[in-house]
């Protein structure tokens, strides 16, 4: 058995098998297609390895000598831009593009921030200047929105390619996302999530601690706000926020947990390790069952549409799709 089936480069995939060699070291090789790969740790019945940057087919098998194993599922997340700096999620445009950022480090002015990038994975820059842009949220309009970590403010980004001031003075501004109402939440990673209705009425939504990078916010269906935040703690928490700002404690024991976003089906995925695991967990909110989904290194940020998966590490966006199937740039 192949856990799991979906897979970034660098990450790391455990297979459960029977007879396999470590002592051979020469003839015993895991191979992605026809890709060897590295292997981390073996023993006869369990292989952890990492995932190669690519392979020239579907699938994981076992070869010791001469003897091959059956062919498991396994898909590689493709990379489909690199050369970026994104700090949160990323997200989908109404046309179907992927929008990030190169945000730069505190205070760094960065020429062409914001970056439109097509299924093509052609990289367009959008003509703003903003200092460390970071959340980005599209609202039920479909206009998009940014966040300053920087500046505290966030932006509307309008159709003459200029940037209008919707907030100020929120702290250090974060993970951003409208509910359906149109209700914006900020997040200010000292400690304040931040709701502001559509005429720009703020107020201070809910409380939380402080985060040593940034929140991250995720809406479901019902309008309840999911928090992630790394904190110094290698121990951190899901948390979940009524409409009213009640907060309550989904899930511990997460290390360094940073992006979410909802599947179709109302489960969520988050970028965290836990469990001495790394990657995307999904995670079901009704069940509070966890299981590891994507296999990757350190993640910041994920979106999704439809069966479309489009992942965040701090300098490129993959893409995967849910079912397995190989996600085409053509």
């Amino acid at each position: 058995m192949v856990s799991p089936s979906l897979g970034v480069p660098g990450g790391e995939l455990t297979i459960l098998c029977k007879g396999f060699r470590p002592d051979l070291l020469l003839s015993s090789k895991v191979l992605f297609g026809e890709t060897e790969a590295n292997i981390v740790s073996a023993s006869q019945e369990r292989v952890i390895v990492r995932i190669p940057d690519k392979s020239d087919k579907p699938g994981v098998s076992l070869r010791v000598g001469t003897d091959s194993s059956e062919v498991h599922p396994f898909t590689h997340a493709g990379c489909l831009a690199s050369g970026l700096h994104p700090v949160t999620n990323p997200v989908i445009a109404p046309d179907g593009s992927i929008i990030t950022t190169i945000s730069g480090s505190r205070g760094q002015q960065v020429a062409q921030p914001v970056v439109r990038i097509r299924r093509s994975g052609e990289k367009v820059p959008l003509s703003c200047e903003i200092m460390n842009p970071t959340g980005l949220a599209f609202d039920r309009e479909g206009r998009l929105f940014i966040s300053s970590r920087n500046d505290g403010v966030v932006y509307r980004y309008t159709e003459s390619e200029e940037l209008e001031v919707v907030a100020d003075e929120l702290g250090i501004a974060c993970g951003i996302i409208f509910d359906s109402k149109n209700f914006l939440y900020v997040g200010d990673r000292s400690g304040k999530i931040y709701r502001i209705d559509p005429s720009g009425n703020r107020e201070e939504f809910a409380l939380l601690e402080p985060s040593v990078s940034a929140y991250h916010l995720a809406m479901d269906s019902l309008d309840r706000l999911y928090v992630t935040g790394p904190t110094f703690s290698m121990r951190d928490s899901l948390y979940r926020i009524s409409a009213q700002g009640k907060s309550e404690v989904l899930l511990r024991g997460l290390a360094r947990p940073q992006g979410m976003a909802f599947l179709p089906d109302g489960q969520l995925l988050v970028a965290t390790s836990y469990e001495g695991k790394k990657g995307i967990f999904r995670f079901d909110p009704a069940t509070l069952e966890v299981r590891h989904h994507i296999a990757a290194p350190t993640l910041v940020g994920v979106a999704t549409s439809g069966e479309d998966i489009f992942l965040a590490d701090s300098s490129s966006i993959y893409w995967i799709r849910q079912s397995g199937q190989a996600a085409s740039l053509n």
